[in-house]
């Protein structure tokens, strides 16, 4: 039906096209099949069909993590609440990344979890990331009953002398301690009953450098293996804010 209406249509253009034609005579009249043709070609074209629309896709939205984590810059504690007071129930290093679960700004504590459980992670060396604005408020946990630290266990010195000036001889200590108090603050290190250090809280080591008579260790009675003889005294505390643990003692000589 529309190959139909095209071809009337073609015709009626040709018949009005001769009769404006007929009579005129000039060298243009060689171009009449041509234009008649072209025309003709233009009516049956197709009119060009508009493309469907390109359907644009949507972005995918970019989110922040909504699970809060934290690490830290340096060992740091997580105890039961929120000071030294607390219990010691996990020291996190750097590089480890914990799940945060809730918060108590007055303090600046973070609670996080941690392989048994959960603690109270001191916030001086932690990094938080995530969305903190749904975190619970924690409230404290009541005060432990005071108590003073357990003393450290397995106390050692390893030695080594090297000559001194005259009879003296210089004298090198390594002491080690094993450090099963969980609510210490430190340790002091006192050497023949004089203060020598003070540490912090987990410290399992320190050493000393100083002198020894040698001319004394041979006249002492019983030689160099004279118990005590005259060398040095260590001894180590741990402390906190209840008071002392008790002494833990050692002498220390040339090997």
């Amino acid at each position: 039906m529309h190959s139909r209406r095209v071809f009337i249509a073609v015709s009626t253009l040709l018949i009005a096209v001769l009769a404006c034609t007929v009579g005129q005579a000039g060298p243009n009249q060689d171009d009449l099949p041509a234009t008649i043709t072209a025309q003709a070609l233009t009516l049956q074209a197709p009119s060009a069909t508009p493309a469907p629309p390109t359907e644009t896709g949507t972005p995918p939205a970019t989110t922040t993590p909504t699970v809060p984590q934290v690490s830290v810059s340096s060992a740091t504690n997580c105890r039961t609440g929120p000071s030294i007071a607390y219990t010691l129930l996990f020291t996190m290093q750097p590089g480890l990344v914990a799940e945060v679960v809730g918060k108590h700004t007055p303090s600046g504590y973070w609670i996080i979890k941690y392989p048994n459980g959960q603690c109270w992670l001191w916030g001086q060396y932690a990094s938080v990331s995530g969305n903190l604005s749904a975190l619970p408020e924690y409230p404290q946990p009541p005060t432990p009953t005071p108590s003073k630290p357990a003393a450290p266990e397995n106390f050692k010195a390893s030695t080594s002398c090297t000559p001194g000036e005259l009879f003296f001889q210089n004298l090198h200590v390594e002491l080690t301690w094993a450090d099963v108090a969980t609510n210490e603050e430190g340790y002091r290190i006192f050497r023949n009953d004089q203060l020598l250090y003070t540490l912090s809280a987990n410290s399992t080591g320190a050493e000393d450098d100083t002198t020894i008579g040698g001319l004394l260790i041979i006249l002492t009675p019983g030689g160099p293996t004279a118990t005590p003889y005259p060398g040095h005294k260590y001894s180590i505390r741990a402390f906190n804010g209840d008071g002392n643990s008790p002494a833990r003692e050692l002498y220390a000589k040339c090997p």
